[in-house]
């Protein structure tokens, strides 16, 4: 495989990440638009603040979509390669915590990581919903959502990885994602919810 390939594949991955899905559904309904409002990311949850349910709902699975496709553009680009998902799950990621399209004001990376996570290792799903329940509603009481995803997901993932083994491209990519979304996370630490 070609290193041209992989930076190819690393770079659309980015770029389909890179998508506002919350900044264009807010303008598509006449909503404020998410950059200037509550949080001031473009996800999911902020979207869902400030827009209504539903239009929150369609960004949050239009942002766990980009992963996906993200990671099937970027296995075509490579020629099938296994390690593209690395390449392309963290990029999208990236992309989406720092859009280029709205010069890197962007989300959480939750949505488009968890789309991902959910089709290629529901394990670590299953693994890191009750372990951030815990901190989030009994350590930390619902004021602290950012430390319970910073402390939840290397926990659910450090389990998946030595429990089940994963393939190193799996391993990697969880690996990876797992970094970029606590370093997105940390800044958050103190906000409150």
């Amino acid at each position: 495989m070609a290193v041209w390939q992989t930076i190819a594949a690393g770079v659309v991955a980015y770029l389909i990440g890179s998508f506002p899905t919350g900044v264009v559904a807010t303008k598509l309904v006449g909503a404020p638009d998410v950059r200037y409002v509550g949080s001031g990311h473009i996800g999911g949850t902020n979207t869902m603040r400030h827009a209504g349910p539903w239009v929150g709902a369609a960004v949050v699975i239009i942002d766990a979509l980009k992963g996906l496709f993200a990671w099937l553009v970027a296995w075509w680009l490579m020629g099938g390669n296994p390690w593209a998902l690395p390449v392309a799950g963290t990029l999208a990621v990236i992309g989406h915590c720092f859009p280029l399209y709205t010069r890197f004001h962007g989300g959480m990376g939750l949505a488009t990581a968890a789309g991902m996570i959910l089709i290629l290792s529901p394990w670590t799903i299953a693994i890191v919903v009750p372990i951030w329940a815990f901190f989030f509603l009994l350590i930390f009481r619902k004021r602290y959502s950012p430390r319970s995803v910073a402390i939840s997901i290397p926990l659910a993932v450090a389990i998946t990885i030595f429990w089940r083994n994963p393939a190193p491209p799996l391993a990697w990519m969880l690996a990876l994602v797992t970094v970029v979304l606590v370093l997105r996370h940390l800044p958050e630490w103190n906000r409150m919810e």
